[in-house]
């Protein structure tokens, strides 16, 4: 969906209020600023979803978040860690079903990530932006709780792990 689309500005975002994603998303579009760029990833983070909760606004998001990561041929970790979390979110029972018509362009966006992260494996460097491609990897080819559990290994629950073992 067009990000000029004024359908944007009826959508509701994780806290079950309307929230207009399409101006952080040009902002990120837009930006090659580091400061302006991590502004617009911190409002989307705060409204796309809450304590597990997303809406259509987060649906329709992934599709932008995917384009603007692979047209910057960005490896940061937010643009991974915000698609992993809107699609965990969506598997969520609670979370409203991703209406029909926006099926193709959504699953398209998951699909187009992934292929970008596995062709450019090599040049993911940054250990959270590595976590969670392996976390979305993993979500994507049915893994779900692993792909949760991926995600959730950070690098202090990650050092207690290797202690143990």
């Amino acid at each position: 969906m067009n990000l000029d689309n004024n359908i944007w500005s009826t959508l509701e975002g994780g806290y079950k209020i309307t929230y207009d994603a399409s101006a952080p998303l040009k902002k990120l579009q837009s930006t090659n600023d580091k400061t302006e760029a991590d502004n617009a990833f911190a409002e989307l983070w705060d409204n796309l979803h809450h304590q597990g909760d997303v809406g259509l606004a987060s649906y329709l998001s992934v599709s932008h978040i995917v384009l603007i990561c692979i047209d910057k041929k960005s490896f940061d970790w937010n643009y991974i860690g915000l698609t992993l979390v809107i699609e965990h979110c969506r598997l969520s029972e609670h979370n409203p079903v991703l209406p029909t018509e926006y099926h193709e362009e959504y699953f398209n966006a998951l699909k187009a990530l992934e292929q970008y992260l596995l062709a450019n494996f090599k040049s993911i460097t940054d250990p959270d932006s590595l976590r969670l491609s392996l976390a979305l990897f993993a979500t994507l080819n049915g893994q779900t709780k692993l792909g949760k559990a991926i995600e959730n290994l950070d690098e202090d629950v990650l050092n207690e792990f290797s202690e143990q073992y």
